[in-house]
């Protein structure tokens, strides 16, 4: 706060055109999201209708049963806007906390991106900006009424940590995540990466599984079982017999007759993962800002791509990560473009397939296996320019090897200026 108070002494008129900024956005944000408001998706009459009035009925003693397939903090935040918002529609009242996360979202994208640009905040402004009006955002939250804009804001609030060097906010960060949802381990390779090139301290680790542990807590206090909230993520491995779930990934060239094999797309996923780490183990590179950015878009995207049973929402968090990275590396903006594109058709597909406007379900009936084509290369663009970072970080000849050389080197890009989060 002290520092918002000496930032609008110092410079009044900067300060007045950011607040009028943040206030744009804010309405901007409301008024895209208004014509969805209304709008019924399946999964709102099949699952979240069906908790909301389960959680009317029994209040916080609804947490003492397993009715539903989320983890417990998401309805922590259902039940609490229930008990205080007993007026609101519930079709209103399930969406506006993920509306009110898709700000939360944006403000931690703006973080980010400021840690690059500090001189100014016209780009972060953009991106907050960006991030808030993409298509997809917009749809997951108002339309679909889902909540991965909850768990990524934690995600990026995770990154935005690792930049500023606050290893320990990070893990926690982590942890919060991946309670609210299990993707959030599409994360994971990035701290297995950081962890291998001794970036973040082992220590650190554990307070990502203290903080999921204590998020189950209130549910345990009130008489659900212990062991049945440590299993719910398990319980959802086997909830779809279907390698894709319309997620635009490897699995949609092939038929869903092999779906018994599913294990073993996940065992290459996992060795997809140690290659690169052993990679960026072995190879000198120093883990600057736009390196650390790279790798969390990078891993937030091949893990959803090569995972079989993904559904199209899952490439939320890397559509988001492209945003930073695009940001980041503007060379490379057609990365968010694409991956933003290619998330929003695939999530259209979904939602208006079932409705009244046959002509914009028709329009927007892009071949899946087509928009996991787009996906293949956008990895391939990640990875490509991952290999160029490298290559021009690493000095010709190892100075180890030749010690007289070792003053010649330029010096590496600075890590990051600690600050708190």
């Amino acid at each position: 706060m002290t520092k918002i108070v000496r930032y609008a002494i110092q410079d009044k008129k900067r300060f007045i055109g950011l607040a009028l900024f943040c206030i744009i956005v804010l309405i901007l944000g409301v008024i895209v999201r208004l014509p969805f408001i209304y709008y019924i998706s399946g999964d709102y009459v099949w699952y979240l209708k069906l908790w909301y009035d389960i959680i009317v009925d029994e209040g916080f003693a609804a947490l003492e049963w397993g009715f539903s397939n989320y983890n417990v903090p998401y309805l922590y935040l259902l039940t609490l806007a229930t008990v205080y918002l007993p007026n609101l529609s519930p079709l209103i009242l399930i969406k506006s906390i993920s509306i009110m996360f898709d700000f939360v979202l944006a403000f931690f994208v703006y973080k980010c991106v400021r840690f690059k640009y500090r001189q100014t905040v016209t780009f972060p402004c953009l991106a907050a900006l960006v991030t808030l009006l993409a298509p997809f955002v917009v749809l997951n939250s108002s339309a679909w009424g889902q909540n991965d804009s909850i768990y990524t804001a934690f995600i990026v609030a995770c990154l935005y940590a690792l930049l500023r060097e606050r290893q320990a906010w990070a893990f926690i960060a982590f942890g919060i995540s991946f309670s609210i949802k299990s993707q959030a381990m599409f994360l994971a390779p990035l701290f297995l990466w950081l962890l291998m090139k001794k970036q973040v301290k082992w220590r650190y680790s554990f307070l990502s599984l203290l903080v999921h542990l204590v998020l189950l807590l209130p549910a345990w206090f009130i008489g659900r079982p212990f062991g049945e909230l440590l299993l719910i993520y398990f319980r959802q491995v086997g909830q779809y017999d279907r390698l894709t779930m319309d997620a635009p990934n490897l699995y949609q060239w092939i038929p869903n007759h092999y779906y018994h094999w599913y294990p073993l797309g996940i065992i290459f996923t996992i060795l997809v993962v140690l290659a690169i780490a052993l990679y960026v183990y072995k190879i000198r590179v120093d883990i600057t800002p736009n390196v650390l950015v790279h790798l969390a878009a990078f891993s937030t995207l091949i893990v959803p791509f090569f995972l079989p049973k993904m559904h199209e929402r899952y490439f939320f968090p890397a559509s988001i990560m492209a945003i930073i990275f695009a940001f980041y590396f503007p060379k490379y903006w057609y990365t968010a473009v694409v991956l933003g594109l290619v998330s929003t058709l695939a999530y259209l597909r979904y939602l208006y397939q079932a409705t009244l406007v046959p002509l914009l379900y028709q329009a927007t009936l892009v071949p899946l296996p087509l928009l996991a084509v787009f996906t293949l290369l956008l990895v391939a663009v990640l990875a490509w320019k991952l290999m160029r970072i490298i290559e021009h970080q690493r000095p010709a000849t190892d100075p180890a090897e030749e010690p007289g050389r070792a003053e010649l080197l330029p010096t590496p890009e600075c890590h990051s200026t600690k600050g708190k989060l």
